[in-house]
């Protein structure tokens, strides 16, 4: 399978946990392909010009591994003919990289004669499609190991859960064990965020660096535990990162993935009842000073929320929205914008099962 993001991660649980996804750490960092003549497996002019550009990209980077070749022929002929024939052309491109230097070991090959067509093998042009050879650099990505434990807030034991991990470029979801223990092979310097969510629980959100050393964690007091609070009737939890446009109900963009955690959230909680609750920013604000036009905004907000979770299959019964004007500012006086983001805030009650 040809693999195009910039990388694949590794799910691999140790200490007894079983794997939820396999994934290698190489990705393909360019391919391209050459052509054959119909039944022969030699090299068109043209190609060489193909793998010289191929190999020249190869000598540039140093973290390319090797290339792999997969050979391919159009549907003329028996199978058994035609996946020899494929064998012969992969071989004859083996030979041409390694003449222009490249070691055994950075080549792998693979034939498939006729069973990966690219294209119809209904046409003239589309078997000339088919007659190819491609050729992908695999580059290896630098791996770290993160490991953590999803616990409840009150009692500080491990709960399951599911995680999903998103990077700037890869997004994936996995189960931790029977008391929330999880590990993951993520690409090593990047950026990652978890999102946590366990059944009777509020969902929560972490961001963080992924370094190589495990004391880097502890020297800048990074931890890869999440504490899930309970969602329990009374408890309120804020969607910290559901902001809105000043004096809009407009969602900011940035904001926009936060819509399916909260709709996962009522998915592994089917009983729960919930109050969606909308504020806005106001400082210096009085209570007679247009109170209409700020309870209908802060409604507004709540009410973008309830048409998502609606939208996508949520009964009508298990909510309400309400808006709470500016009375509930947690910055009653914000000092920078983000304090004013916190305040356009929607909030989240549990009311009952």
């Amino acid at each position: 399978m040809k693999h195009t993001l910039p990388f694949l991660l590794l799910f691999a649980f140790a200490q007894g946990l079983s794997s939820q996804s396999v994934f290698d750490s190489l990705y393909a960092a360019r391919s391209a392909e050459v052509y054959f003549a119909f039944s022969k497996a030699d090299l068109t002019p043209e190609a060489g010009s193909v793998l010289d550009s191929i190999v020249a990209s190869l000598h540039a980077d140093p973290h390319n591994l090797r290339i792999r070749i997969t050979a391919h022929t159009d549907s003329i002929g028996s199978p058994e003919a035609n996946t020899a024939l494929s064998k012969r052309r992969a071989e004859s491109v083996r030979q041409k990289l390694l003449q222009r230097g490249l070691g055994e070991a950075q080549i792998e090959i693979s034939a498939f004669g006729e069973r990966r067509p690219a294209a119809t093998n209904a046409t003239e042009e589309g078997r000339q499609r088919n007659r190819r050879a491609t050729l992908e650099i695999i580059v290896a990505v630098p791996m770290t190991t993160l490991s953590g434990q999803i616990t409840d807030r009150d009692s500080g034991k491990g709960i399951p859960a599911t995680i999903t991990i998103r990077t700037k470029t890869r997004q994936d979801s996995t189960r931790t064990d029977s008391i929330g223990r999880y590990s993951v092979r993520l690409p090593k310097d990047s950026i990652v965020k978890i999102d946590a969510v366990a059944p009777d629980h509020f969902f929560q959100t972490i961001s963080m660096k992924l370094f190589g050393s495990p004391e880097l964690y502890k020297k800048y007091k990074i931890s890869p535990d999440i504490v899930l609070p309970p969602a329990k009737a009374g408890e309120t939890a804020v969607l910290r990162d559901l902001f809105f446009v000043g004096d809009q109900a407009v969602l900011l963009k940035a904001s926009e993935p936060e819509l399916p955690k909260i709709l996962k959230f009522m998915q592994v909680n089917p009983n729960l009842k919930i109050e969606i609750a909308g504020h806005i920013n106001g400082p210096g604000m009085i209570m007679s000073e247009e109170p209409e036009w700020r309870q209908t905004l802060s409604a507004r907000r709540a009410q973008y929320v309830y048409a998502y979770l609606l939208k996508n299959g949520i009964p009508a019964e298990r909510m309400m929205y309400k808006g709470y004007d500016n009375t509930k500012m947690l910055f009653p006086n914000p000092a920078n914008e983000r304090e004013s983001e916190q305040n356009r805030r929607v909030e989240i009650r549990v009311t009952g099962e």
